[in-house]
């Protein structure tokens, strides 16, 4: 059965071999006015002179015209969904955060009575709540997810007892760093490789600070004069020949 949750109104839509039905019973409800049909997955809570009463399951309930009234909600298992948001960490990094929750309205009279929509209500305070959360992370904390998992859910606890509600299920659908920030750790953790490197060369192989500086950087640095006594010398060029003496040309053009 695909019935959209809706806190004030009856089905949105439900299955082909449902739907002549509820149109129908719909169609005389709206005529008459003396019944209201509240389908599987939904309770109603019963208002007489605007006083809410008790609280009814499925099936036809009988009422009497502008003394009697039925809100209608869905009380089966829904799911939520949260946009993504932009969230700097407490050492200035930004996270692309989205969340996703399964909720359930466990008391309706409270659901319906506490707050005026629900749906709007709950996503905006774990819009809020995400928020505080995450922004009091740092760029080592934000892995650990359980953890952060189970702060929301601490604080939305209070949110669940006085709205009549029940999240089963959360968790992140989007945690990940903008380019800006991916940019900034990767810059960082190059800087982090080359002075392992530093050190390593200095420590293990005894280079001085420019020769170990430039081999990471890879420049080139010219070379002293104690280590120019250090190299192999090359061998020598090949001399050149010596140039041939030009003919004596007499006056008469012959030798």
């Amino acid at each position: 059965m695909l019935i959209l949750m809706s806190t004030n109104t009856g089905p949105i839509q439900a299955t082909v071999s449902q739907q002549p039905r509820s149109a129908f019973l719909e169609f005389l409800q709206a005529i008459t006015g003396v019944f209201v049909v509240v389908y599987d997955g939904q309770h109603a809570l019963k208002f007489t002179l605007g006083r809410a009463g008790s609280v009814v399951g499925p099936g036809v309930h009988w009422k009497w015209p502008i003394i009697e009234a039925y809100r209608i909600a869905d009380t089966r298992h829904t799911t939520i969904e949260l946009e993504k948001q932009a969230i700097q960490l407490r050492d200035d990094l930004v996270y692309e955060v989205g969340a996703r929750a399964v909720y359930q309205i466990t008391h309706l009279r409270r659901a319906l009575i506490e707050i005026d929509n629900l749906l709007v209500g709950l996503r905006n305070r774990m819009v809020i709540t995400i928020q505080r959360v995450v922004k009091a992370q740092d760029r080592e904390s934000i892995r650990d997810l359980h953890r952060m998992v189970a702060a929301v859910l601490d604080e939305m606890a209070p949110v669940e007892e006085q709205w009549g509600i029940k999240i089963h299920e959360f968790g992140f659908s989007t945690l990940s760093p903008t380019p800006e920030t991916l940019e900034i750790t990767q810059l960082r953790k190059l800087a982090e490789e080359k002075l392992s490197l530093f050190q390593q060369f200095r420590r293990s192989e005894g280079m001085d600070t420019t020769a170990a500086v430039a081999l990471i950087s890879g420049s080139v640095v010219a070379l002293r004069p104690s280590e120019l006594q250090d190299r192999v010398p090359e061998p020598p060029l090949p001399e050149a020949l010596p140039a041939e003496p030009a003919p004596d040309w007499d006056e008469g053009g012959t030798s």
